[in-house]
C-alpha cells in the first residue's frame, strides 16, 4: 500500500466516523441556506494537477462534513453506497463557491486547504430523496386516493381517465422517492374513501387508511370541466378544464402536512399532458412539504398523542410528571380528561418507538403499552 492510498484510508475512516455519528441539533436548512466549512485535501505530486486533485479533495470532504449534519445512525451498506454514488461523486454541484485558505507541497504530496460555501438546502434536499429521512421517520405508508367531483358539463369518462392518469403519476412519483405505499385495493373500499373524501369527512377517511396499514393518506381531485368546442385541424374538438388539488395527511391525527393545487389551459378530452405537468408540480411540492413537516419531527421536538386509559386523576397527574422527567420531552399538555380517559400532548425529539420504550419504562404509575401509529401511543394503567 503507498503512502498516499494510506494517508486517505486513515482519512476516510475518519471521516466516515464523522459522516456516521455527527449531529448538531439545528440541522435544519432551508432551500437557499449554505454553511462554511474549512477542509483539508491531499494529492500525490507536486504539479498543477496534483494541485487540482487535492482541491476536488477538499470539496468533497466539505461535502462529507454537509452530510454529517443530516444523519445521527449508522448507515448500511447499502445505504453508504447511494450516498456515495448521488452525493459524493457530485461534491462540486454542493459547493457554492470557496477559497484555499494555505497549500503547498509537502514530502512528495500537495495539501490544500479551503473554505467552502456548502449548499445545506440542495444537500438536505438529495439526502432526503434518496430516502434518510424517510428512514429515520419510520418508513412511514402511503395511501392514494384520487377522486372528481360529478359535473353536469363534464362526461363520466373524462374525469375517470383523468383519476386513473393522476393516481398513477402520484404513486409511480412516490415511489422513484422512496416512499412505501398501501394500496387502497378492493373497489367497493375504495368507494367508500372516495365517498367520504367528497363528503368532507377527512378524519373518518384517515381511519379507515389507517385500519388498513397507512400512515398517510394523500388525496387527489381533479376536475375537467367542459369549456368550450375548438377547431383543430379542421376537426371540432370538445375541450375541457384542467384542474387538480392534492392534500396529504397524517391517518392518526389528520394533521394536515400538505394541501395545494395547480390548473392549465384547457385541453381536448383525451389530452392529458397539461394535466400531467400540474400533478408532477404538485408531488414536487407535497413531497417537499411532507419531508419539511417530518424534518422537524426528526430534528426539532415534535409533537405525539397519548391515549390513557384506565388512569385516575391522581395517576394521570403522576404519570405528567414522569412524562416531563423523559429526556428529550420539552412539553406535555392535558387536551382531555373524561370517565378515566385522558388524551396527553407530547412534544418530544425522536422518534415515536423510542417515546413508547421510555413511557413503558416509567415506574408509577406503571403504563402499558397498547397500541403504536406514526404519530399516537395508547397506553393503559395497571392497577
Amino acid at each position: 500500500m503507498t503512502r498516499m492510498n494510506a494517508l486517505r484510508m486513515g482519512v476516510g475512516v475518519m471521516a466516515a466516523a464523522a459522516f456516521l455519528f455527527s449531529f448538531p441539533g439545528n440541522a435544519v436548512w432551508a432551500q437557499g441556506e449554505v454553511k462554511e466549512v474549512m477542509a483539508v485535501g491531499v494529492a500525490d505530486g507536486r504539479s498543477s494537477k496534483a494541485r487540482d486533485e487535492a482541491v476536488n479533495d477538499a470539496l468533497r470532504k466539505a461535502v462529507e462534513q454537509g452530510v454529517g449534519a443530516f444523519v445521527t445512525a449508522q448507515l448500511t451498506v447499502e445505504q453508504q453506497k447511494l450516498v456515495e454514488e448521488r452525493i459524493f461523486t457530485e461534491s462540486r454541484g454542493y459547493i457554492q463557491g470557496y477559497k484555499v485558505a494555505r497549500e503547498g507541497a509537502k514530502e512528495g504530496l500537495y495539501e490544500v486547504e479551503v473554505s467552502a460555501l456548502v449548499k445545506m438546502g440542495k444537500l438536505s434536499g438529495d439526502l432526503e430523496s434518496i430516502g434518510l429521512l424517510i428512514r429515520k421517520k419510520q418508513n412511514p405508508r402511503v395511501m392514494v386516493v384520487v377522486y372528481s367531483r360529478e359535473t353536469i358539463t363534464s362526461p363520466l369518462g373524462v374525469e375517470m381517465e383523468g383519476n386513473r392518469n393522476v393516481e398513477n403519476q402520484i404513486e409511480s412519483a412516490l415511489l422513484q422517492k422512496g416512499f412505501q405505499l398501501v394500496d387502497a385495493g378492493q373497489v367497493t373500499r375504495k368507494k367508500e374513501l372516495e365517498g367520504l373524501l367528497l363528503q368532507g369527512d377527512p378524519t373518518r377517511a384517515g381511519k379507515m387508511a389507517r385500519d388498513f396499514g397507512a400512515e398517510v393518506l394523500v388525496e387527489g381531485e381533479v376536475r375537467r370541466t367542459f369549456v368550450d368546442v375548438r377547431q383543430v385541424y379542421g376537426q371540432s374538438i370538445r375541450f375541457f378544464s384542467n384542474e387538480v388539488r392534492l392534500k396529504a395527511l397524517e391517518t392518526d391525527t389528520a394533521k394536515i402536512l400538505y394541501s395545494g393545487y395547480k390548473t392549465r389551459p384547457p385541453s381536448g378530452a383525451g389530452a392529458f399532458l397539461p394535466l400531467e405537468e400540474a400533478t408532477e408540480e404538485l408531488i414536487d411540492e407535497m413531497t417537499a412539504g411532507i419531508l419539511e413537516q417530518w424534518r422537524r419531527d426528526v430534528f426539532q421536538a415534535g409533537s405525539y398523542q397519548i391515549q390513557a386509559s384506565n388512569i385516575s386523576f391522581n395517576d394521570l397527574s403522576r404519570f405528567k410528571d414522569g412524562l416531563r422527567n423523559i429526556r428529550g420531552v420539552t412539553d406535555v399538555q392535558v387536551r382531555s380528561f373524561q370517565s378515566g380517559h385522558a388524551s396527553i400532548e407530547v412534544r418530544y425529539q425522536g422518534p415515536v418507538q423510542e417515546l413508547a420504550e421510555k413511557i413503558g419504562a416509567i415506574k408509577s404509575p406503571r403504563p402499558e403499552i397498547k397500541g403504536l401509529q406514526a404519530n399516537t401511543i395508547e397506553i393503559g394503567i395497571r392497577k
